[in-house]
């Protein structure tokens, strides 16, 4: 695959290596360049050399922010002055509110009851609008925001499932390989599938044969279930300490890109989920959410990874409730 090509049978909303290269150039300066890291710790318990991208350091805590603001730019001014309107179980909201700040645009936000406390807050902060009474999950959130959107004439802003959001998120896989030219795999995140289908967006791009293996939580595996149905599917069952890997389903165009490249999806347990966060907070010296650490749970729990190859992770958010990481930090073994 040339850099320069893109697959005659890619999704016809697939946004383009071109598009990718257009999100680079427009968010150069916008977003941090957020550094790569290693530990030579890490490194012994994962079995292969680790090299992890802190988009916890990122504007608003995490990678959403790149998808965000590359959307408002290539959003028509009058959408932008209708004011906006997005779901998310927190990150995509903080992304978003950063973006509109920006913008000077008004936004609203429909977020579940349970999202996390210092994401609600976060929001608000930012002076957006916040949703929250009877939202009970990412599904009632959805149809809310629909209700709103067309009540008051609002702009949609999908979290993941929109060709220029996956544009903006492919930016970081792009640094990463770009920084990392020798990684021979990625681990990453994915639940709705905007960061996983931007990886695959800049896999493209830069015409690498990096392998890209996508990472959910047992309690949240939309994509396997998508995989089993053929096509965007809710899991029997959305429960996991990941809170932003709880999206209803993945998203049409990240599902097709998924499809199309023939990702391999594993899961991993919430307990190795904490054990990797834990892992990652003692040897990066970064503090991560729970989301963020699917990856390295994933390599440390699954002995066909152990085999010395040098892996990319994105440590996608850093957004995380106190309350859980210090009660994770107290009891979990391996901290001093």
């Amino acid at each position: 695959m040339s850099p320069t090509s893109t697959p005659t049978n890619a999704p016809t909303n697939a946004p383009t290596n071109a598009d990718v290269r257009r999100a680079r150039d427009a968010l150069r300066g916008q977003v941090i360049r957020t550094p790569v890291l290693f530990s030579e710790s890490l490194d012994a318990l994962a079995g292969c050399p680790v090299y992890a991208k802190a988009e916890c350091l990122q504007h608003a805590g995490s990678f959403k922010v790149r998808g965000a603001l590359y959307r408002l730019l290539t959003l028509p001014p009058q959408d932008l002055a209708d004011g906006l309107i997005t779901v998310s179980a927190g990150n995509a909201a903080l992304g978003l509110a950063h973006a509109a700040r920006e913008f000077g645009a008004k936004l609203t936000v429909v977020m579940p009851e349970s999202a996390v406390p210092e994401k609600l807050a976060a929001v608000a902060a930012y002076g957006a609008t916040v949703v929250t009474e009877g939202v009970v999950d990412a599904a009632a959130a959805f149809a809310r925001a629909e209700l709103l959107r067309a009540e008051h004439g609002l702009t949609f802003v999908h979290p993941f499932d929109d060709p220029m959001v996956v544009a903006g998120a492919a930016t970081a896989t792009l640094e990463l390989l770009e920084d990392r030219p020798g990684l021979e795999r990625l681990l990453l995140p994915a639940s709705g599938g905007g960061l996983l289908a931007g990886a695959i967006m800049a896999k493209r791009t830069l015409g690498s044969d990096v392998e890209i293996i996508a990472v959910q939580p047992s309690g949240a595996a939309g994509f396997v279930a998508s995989l089993v149905a053929g096509e965007p599917t809710a899991p029997p069952v959305i429960r996991t300490v990941a809170d932003g890997l709880t999206a209803p389903m993945p998203g049409r165009l990240p599902f097709a890109l998924a499809v199309q490249a023939r990702t391999e999806v594993l899961t991993v347990a919430d307990k190795e989920i904490l054990d990797a966060m834990v892992t990652l907070v003692r040897t990066l010296r970064v503090v991560v959410e729970p989301s963020a650490s699917v990856g390295l749970a994933a390599l440390t729990h699954e002995p066909h990874l152990r085999d010395g190859r040098p892996t990319g992770l994105i440590l996608s958010g850093g957004n995380i409730n106190w309350r859980l990481l210090a009660d994770t930090l107290r009891v979990l073994p391996g901290v001093a």
